[in-house]
Order: C-alpha cells, then structure tokens, then sequence
C-alpha cells in the first residue's frame, strides 16, 4: 500500500488534539473510537501522520513545558502503540517478501515508538523487519551474518547513543556488511551533523519522509 495514496477526506483539524485530550483523562475507549473513525475516512498511513505524530509531539512539548506529567507522557505514547496495532493491520504487508532491514533502538526508553513507525513503513513497501534483540557488537555480527540485511536502522533517543551507535556502524562495516545505514530518533534531530560523522547515509525526521528517501535506493524483487 503507497503512503502516498489518499483517500478524499481530510483529518479535521483538532482531531489529533482530542485524541491526545482522551489519552491524558485516561479515557482509552474515546480514543479507540477516535481511530476507528479516522479508518473509515484516511489510510492507514495518514492515521499515522496526521494523528499519531501530532498526538505525541504534543504530548514531548506539553512534557517539555512541565504542563505533563512524565507519567502522563508515558500513558498517552503506550496507548498509543497499543492503538497502533489496531491500524497497523490495514497498512503492513502480513509476509513481506522484499528487503531486509535490521532495526535497533539505542540509548531509548523501551517503546521505540518512532522506530516502530519506520518499521511499519518500511513493511508496507514489502520490507522484511528484523528487531536486533540486543545492542552488543557481536549481537550485531551475528545478525548480519545471519539475515544479510540491505539496511540498517537505528533510532537514538539521547545523545549518549551517538558514540555506542558510530562503534556499530563500524563493527557493521567490519563485518563487511556494505548496505544503506539510516539513523534516527531525538539525539539526530537535534544534531542532524552528526549523522555523516556516525558512518552513517541517512536520516529523516518521520516515517513517511525516510520511506520516500529509501525508495529510490533499492528496487523490490
């Protein structure tokens, strides 16, 4: 399913707004039944940029403002992935044939929800998803070897992954590993310099962004 392709309706403007509003009264049932509104009129992929974005941008500004609680930021992005599920099933490709990524969260609180949004992109186009169940460089090695991976992904959540995620892409390249190397997440937004420096190709600030960056550089089989 093309991210791109859209229905003729449009989110209306503060939906992503009650939908947060729902979340943070701990009101789970209203903002279930937000989405599955949103599903009858937007593509999966709009949901996800149109509502889950905004939502949790929101909520890291509101945090940020002190205006939130970290508990309040922690149940409204849970909710979310756990509402992800619900959509996600309209999008990805249910036995992906294509490319293979490796995808890791590094220095990241556990939901790597942004991460998970590139995965679910990724899978619609037919790319095949492997989590790498850990972040040790022989961990890494082993992956490689084992699912010769076309891309490696990773999402950093705080600047102390910079330098564990360049030993990495190192360690990939040692293991001759000579695909695409895309890294992400709130440490790369805020010094997207960075990114050549890590040994890394790329960077994009949302799902649908490195999906159409990605695109280009490989065709699906």
């Amino acid at each position: 399913m093309d991210p791109q392709s859209a229905k003729p309706e449009r989110l209306r403007a503060g939906t992503y707004r009650r939908y947060w509003a729902a979340l943070l009264r701990r009101d789970v049932p209203q903002a279930r039944d937000i989405v599955r509104l949103q599903l009858q009129q937007l593509t999966a992929q709009q949901i996800y940029m149109r509502l889950f974005l905004p939502a949790l941008n929101l909520s890291g500004v509101k945090w940020a403002a002190g205006e939130i609680s970290h508990r309040d930021e922690h149940f409204i992005t849970y909710n979310t992935l756990r509402l992800m599920r619900i959509v996600r099933r309209e999008m990805v490709v249910e036995n992906p044939t294509g490319h293979v990524v490796i995808a890791a969260g590094v220095a990241q609180e556990s939901h790597r929800i942004g991460l998970r949004m590139c995965c679910d992109f990724l899978q619609s186009d037919n790319w095949r998803i492997v989590w790498l169940r850990g972040t040790e460089r022989a961990v890494l090695r082993e992956a490689i070897a084992e699912h010769k991976p076309d891309m490696l992904m990773f999402s950093i959540g705080m600047q102390q992954g910079i330098e564990p995620t360049r030993r990495l892409i190192q360690e990939a390249r040692r293991s001759r590993f000579h695909g695409t190397v895309a890294v992400g997440g709130r440490a790369i937004l805020e010094n997207r310099a960075i990114v050549e420096a890590m040994g890394a190709d790329l960077t994009a600030d949302n799902a649908l962004q490195l999906l159409r960056k990605v695109k280009p550089l490989f065709r699906q089989t």
